[in-house]
């Protein structure tokens, strides 16, 4: 296997490459449209294991090599980030129910095949979702065919939405982590943006050139280019208003943002202080642990972020609201260790 990875690895990025990483910098634009445009996203299920979710219906419209080093650079950074990964293994899942059918007909099939032959992948299951009779029972004859080992970790979920995320709530995939409403298709593509944003800040800050002529993509959708998320440029003036770029280490309140770097350091700080925030009980002692952990974000270089629903504009938000919503949050947190309904979590950090 390791013969055929390095094989691939050649055809994909050329020889100069096969003994070295693959960073974000080392993608063509159009292998940066398919990672933005979120065909190919990188999640978590409930028991913390790695899932590549593959949704064909989001496939960009450029050449299948693009395709396949997008898919190469994510798995192998999911590895080489994650030691977790490399123990527990990864779930694949395709999803390809309603208007997530795959937009080009299968093409390129057999190199994603190849790919997923040739990776040094540990993968723990394959799970295909769809809603084509046709589609469904060609799988289902074909199961059999495969090789024992292979059909032990292989299922195929027919219906709708609500159906196959119900049935891969049995396999520890929660609803919530598919980035798809089980009653309305919208494709929920915040997390995929952090992890996005995350990948390119990350393997960027080392190299101080940066490609100015970065394409559209989930950046704007957020309020700034990728060079100024990645960057950091100050905030522009916009009809009078501060307008603010997120940073992988900022803290963005609303719903979605669950994988942003800056929120997942918030809530390792609330799980360490919860149980003492319930020990006191005058207000004034819990105003000052939300105060300190406000002040411990802002003094490592957080900020604390809302988006404006109408507008898609970020902004700073004022200390007394951040530390109230991260009263919240901890109160939020006390609830569901203990399995009590947590209050709605549209505004959690």
């Amino acid at each position: 296997q390791m013969i055929r990875f390095f094989e691939l690895k050649k055809v994909l990025f050329g020889a100069e490459k096969l003994a070295k990483d693959i960073v974000f910098q080392d993608l063509s634009a159009d292998d940066k449209k398919c990672l933005e445009e979120g065909s190919c996203q990188l999640l978590v299920d409930a028991i913390n294991r790695s899932v590549i979710l593959f949704l064909p219906g989001l496939r960009s419209l450029v050449p299948v090599e693009s395709e396949a080093r997008a898919q190469f650079y994510l798995v192998m950074r999911t590895l080489r980030k994650s030691e977790d990964t490399r123990r527990k293994g990864i779930i694949n899942i395709i999803y390809a129910v309603s208007e997530y059918q795959d937009r080009k007909k299968g093409e390129g099939a057999s190199v994603f095949a190849r790919l997923a032959t040739c990776l040094p992948i540990p993968w723990a299951g394959t799970h295909i979702c769809c809603d084509d009779v046709k589609e469904y029972a060609i799988l289902r004859v074909g199961i059999p065919l495969l090789p024992a080992f292979v059909r032990a970790k292989f299922r195929v979920h027919f219906g709708t939405h609500m159906e196959v995320q119900y049935a891969l709530r049995g396999f520890g995939i929660p609803a919530g982590s598919i980035p798809v409403s089980p009653t309305n298709s919208a494709p929920l593509l915040q997390n995929h943006f952090a992890w996005y944003l995350q990948a390119a800040f990350e393997d960027n800050r080392d190299h101080p050139t940066i490609q100015k002529n970065q394409p559209p993509g989930p950046a704007s959708l957020m309020g700034g280019s990728l060079v100024e998320l990645m960057v950091g440029r100050p905030g522009e003036r916009l009809n009078n208003e501060a307008r603010v770029s997120p940073l992988p280490g900022d803290v963005l309140f609303g719903h979605g943002f669950k994988l942003n770097p800056g929120n997942v350091k918030l809530h390792d700080l609330i799980r360490d202080i919860v149980e003492s925030y319930h020990a006191v009980e005058r207000k004034s002692d819990k105003m000052a642990i939300s105060r300190r952990i406000v002040e411990d974000c802002k003094g490592s270089g957080s900020r604390f972020l809302l988006c404006d629903d109408n507008t898609g504009t970020w902004s700073i938000v004022a200390d007394k609201v951040a530390r109230n919503k991260v009263a919240k949050a901890i109160r939020n947190r006390r609830r569901s260790v203990e399995g009590k309904p947590t209050l709605s979590r549209q505004s959690n950090p």
